[in-house]
C-alpha cells in the first residue's frame, strides 16, 4: 500500500466533524501500516533531520486530501510527537 492510500485509510476511519492532527495520523500509520510508513520514511534517511523531514512530508500527503476528506483548520494543534515531546502540527477536520 502506498503512503497516500495508508493515510486515506486512517482518515477514512475518523468520524465526520471531528478534528485531529498530523501526529494522530502518524501514530496510526505506525500502528496499522508500519511497512508503508517505514518505506515512505526511508526516502529521507540521509536527511540531517530524517524524522522531521519525513513527518513534514506526511503532512503534505494529508494536505492533498484537503477539500475532499479533510479541511485544514485555521489553527495548529499542540500534541505529543513520536518522541513524546509536545510540538505544534497541522490541525484538520474530517468532512
Amino acid at each position: 500500500m502506498s503512503i497516500s492510500e495508508a493515510i486515506e485509510s486512517v482518515v477514512s476511519e475518523i468520524e465526520p466533524g471531528y478534528t485531529f492532527d498530523s501526529h494522530f495520523v502518524i501514530r496510526q500509520l505506525i500502528k496499522k501500516d508500519s511497512d508503508s510508513y517505514l518505506r515512505f520514511c526511508s526516502q529521507y534517511a540521509d536527511s540531517n533531520e530524517a524524522t522531521l523531514t519525513a513527518h513534514q512530508q506526511i503532512g503534505q500527503e494529508i494536505k492533498k486530501l484537503n477539500g475532499q476528506l479533510v479541511d485544514r483548520q485555521d489553527f495548529d494543534s499542540w500534541s505529543a510527537n513520536i518522541h513524546g515531546k509536545g510540538s505544534k502540527c497541522a490541525a484538520w477536520k474530517k468532512i
